[in-house]
């Protein structure tokens, strides 16, 4: 040994320093990690703290990609600290997880006034016209009708020609009709419109089904009128006929005596006052006892006692003529309310506005 070269000697002795350095660099490691850990005071500083020593180009891990440089004999006892250390940080940073956590829910808890009145969460509900709908759908429904939906925009052919109401006739005056632009299609000015009634779907039912049948049309109509307290330009309406070998008039006010007494209690009086429609022959307005005085007179119903609800009468001839139906065989009766006016009477409301207002206020109360 005492005969080695100076060159070999030079080359063991930089080998044994490498390897104290070496471990020197892993104590530092130890220290500066765990002096990090005990300063942080949250989550984040630890995740921090955990990437700058542990993490794929942490500290100590690129330490230990050093240790292939060792000799062999070095290499076991240099691994072993190291992963003492690691063990050790690992250790300091799970236990001062624990405590971090443990402050932040005893920080968060002691934070809450529990005297501050508690916010209560708003709960929807059902829309008023949905209300109405349903409930007039399921009366209906007890009674055999089926419930048919369709179009809004329509052609002029059934929302008028069907129904015994042809061009230039009077009645077409006070519907309001919006008619659409037809620029660009095969279809001619004037021949399309949004349906300014349900009773559209009189013709498109009739032409395809054979009696007897008994429909309920509920849906929305379009007007151009101007928006008050008891108008709008869109709204709901509820349509309704029947179909089949002698029915009469004493089957329509039966009908509907029944449908009012459900709806809007057994109390309620019904009365019927003669009117004439083009699509009914003959034709009647039905009335209610005031829902707001109960047949009193109060400026609701105008004094009166009464309050007008809907339009009905027997299918007039024509209009089974033109859907191919014997009105020498058959006979039926239709009858057409606003699901709006069925609201404002059922929730005694002073105006029709009150049904599209978004202030939730206002709809939170029905």
């Amino acid at each position: 040994m005492l005969n080695r070269n100076p060159r070999q000697r030079v080359f063991l002795c930089d080998i044994w320093y490498s390897k104290i350095a070496m471990e020197e660099e892993l104590i530092n490691i130890k220290n500066t990690a765990l002096s990090f850990i005990l300063e942080a005071q949250d989550r984040k500083s630890l995740e921090e703290t955990k990437l700058q020593f542990l993490g794929r180009s942490g500290k100590l891990t690129l330490a230990l990609k050093q240790l292939p440089k060792l000799p062999i004999e070095k290499r076991a006892a240099v691994g072993e600290l190291a992963n003492e250390i690691k063990r050790t940080i690992e250790e300091a940073l799970a236990e001062k997880l624990s405590q971090v956590t443990s402050d932040s829910t005893t920080k968060r808890k002691e934070s809450i006034d529990r005297t501050v009145p508690t916010v209560e969460p708003r709960i929807g509900h059902i829309h008023p016209i949905s209300q109405v709908l349903s409930q007039t759908i399921e009366i209906f429904k007890s009674l055999g009708f089926q419930v048919a939906d369709g179009p809004e925009i329509e052609s002029d052919h059934y929302n008028f020609e069907v129904l015994n109401i042809p061009k230039y006739h009077p009645s077409r005056d006070t519907q309001q009709t919006l008619f659409l632009d037809s620029t660009g299609t095969s279809y001619s000015p004037g021949e399309m419109l949004l349906r300014t009634q349900t009773s559209n779907m009189q013709g498109r039912i009739m032409e395809k089904t054979k009696p007897p049948f008994r429909v309920l049309v509920p849906g929305k109509v379009f007007r151009y009128e101007q928006v008050d307290a008891s108008h709008g330009f869109e709204f709901w309406q509820v349509e309704g006929f029947m179909v089949d070998k002698n029915v009469s008039m004493s089957h329509l006010f039966g009908t509907l005596d029944y449908f009012f007494k459900q709806f809007f209690g057994q109390s309620t009086k019904v009365k019927f006052v003669c009117h004439n429609f083009p699509f009914v022959e003959p034709g009647v307005e039905a009335y209610i006892s005031c829902v707001v005085c109960r047949g009193k007179g109060c400026s609701f119903c105008k004094r009166t006692g009464w309050v007008e609800i809907l339009g009905a009468g027997m299918i007039h001839p024509n209009v089974l003529k033109a859907v191919g139906i014997n009105p020498n065989e058959w006979s039926g009766f239709a009858f057409g309310t606003g699901l709006s006016r069925m609201a404002t009477l059922k929730f005694e409301m002073d105006d029709l506005r009150l049904l599209t207002t978004p202030d939730l206020r206002i709809l939170e109360q029905f």
